[in-house]
């Protein structure tokens, strides 16, 4: 048995621990632990207590901020009374405090809060290159909506960040900034972002304003550029409702082969086109892919003519594919042809009740 011993804790079996010493260890150990317990517990309560200590007093720092900042843009108080009583180290701080408030203002408001916040922006030139994303994130925000134009070169830089989300970071605050002149930088980039919803790019652009019309329908216009950016800058100028954008839409429709991109062109030409646009839409009324097809309804619906309303009833008659029925439908009654909705809805039709649905809806989509 002794062999045993000596096989499994490699000491021979009298020399084993008695139980006294056994018990002693225990103890030893329990107290370790204990002790180990508390510091950590103490150290966790130090610490919170710190941080609630820092959020009160950056509270209290915030409150006085507002009313001297309310006293400056409201009640004609020096800027100088509020910018005097920032500290250095606080001035990250405030840039941050200043951030809550130039989203919701505009015109000489916020010129002011972008005045109050120049001296301390140099400080986010610095984090542009720090090694955490956040930062840089967090930098390039600051810049784009505290230090345009000033900082648009710096801005615009940061379209080639390593990182795809300060990048678009980057694109999404020029875009803010409604300026025309970042329209070319961004489109440049927007291959970055090819993952992202193809309504959310258009949206962004579309935030740039008319004023950036020019960038996108020449983004539409060229044939080098993907059809991804071809398909968001027509939904962009869709959204701007851009006159000029109706022909190379049209061009778009006879030149690609990309689904996509003609049912983005079809969109776009469902916002602005006009009656010349009309022969190219009808061609693709009766496209094979489905996107393109409803698109090509849809615009027939927007701006169609009289001649239009018989062959959108037969597709919501009788179209195998029960959306093309629900878009031509939705389109006879946005074209004025409701009377034909009306007897299919009162008929014994088997889509008697998608004639009843479109003329209940109080929009057609």
């Amino acid at each position: 048995m002794s062999g045993w011993f000596e096989f499994l804790i490699g000491r021979p079996a009298d020399q084993l621990l008695s139980l006294g010493e056994v018990l002693v260890i225990l103890l030893v150990a329990t107290t370790m632990v204990v002790l180990v317990t508390l510091v950590l517990a103490c150290g966790a309560l130090l610490l919170r207590r710190r941080t609630v200590s820092a959020r009160s007093a950056m509270t209290v720092r915030h409150g006085g901020w507002q009313r001297s900042l309310q006293a400056v843009l409201y009640d004609g108080a020096s800027a100088e009374d509020l910018t005097g009583s920032i500290a250095p180290a606080s001035g990250t701080d405030f840039l941050n405090f200043l951030l809550l408030y130039v989203r919701r203002l505009d015109g000489s408001e916020r010129e002011q809060i972008c005045a109050l916040a120049e001296p301390h922006l140099p400080r986010m030139v610095t984090l542009l290159t720090h090694r955490a994303a956040g930062r840089r994130m967090r930098a390039v925000q600051t810049l784009g909506e505290l230090g345009l134009p000033g900082y648009g070169d710096q801005v615009i830089a940061a379209l080639d960040d390593p990182s795809p989300l300060v990048a678009m970071v980057a694109a999404s605050t020029l875009a803010r900034a409604e300026t025309p002149e970042y329209a070319g930088a961004v489109l440049a980039h927007l291959d970055r972002f090819a993952h992202w919803r193809q309504d959310f790019l258009s949206a962004m652009l579309a935030s740039m304003g008319i004023g950036a019309a020019s960038a996108l329908r020449h983004a539409l216009a060229d044939d080098d550029a993907t059809s991804r950016i071809r398909a968001v800058a027509a939904d962009a100028l869709a959204a701007l409702s851009d006159p000029l954008a109706a022909d190379p839409a049209a061009e778009v429709l006879g030149s690609s082969d990309d689904i996509e991109l003609r049912a983005a062109a079809l969109r776009l030409l469902a916002s602005v086109g006009r009656a010349k646009h009309l022969s190219v839409v009808r061609e693709h009324a009766a496209a094979e892919e489905l996107p393109v097809r409803l698109a090509a309804i849809r615009a027939l619906g927007r701006f169609g003519e009289r001649t239009d309303l018989p062959p959108l009833e037969e597709a919501a008659r009788e179209a195998p594919s029960p959306w093309v029925a629900i878009a031509a439908a939705r389109a006879l009654k946005e074209g004025g042809g409701v009377e034909a909705l009306e007897a299919l809805a009162g008929s014994q039709h088997p889509r008697s009740a998608l004639g009843l649905q479109v003329i209940s809806e109080s929009r057609s989509w």
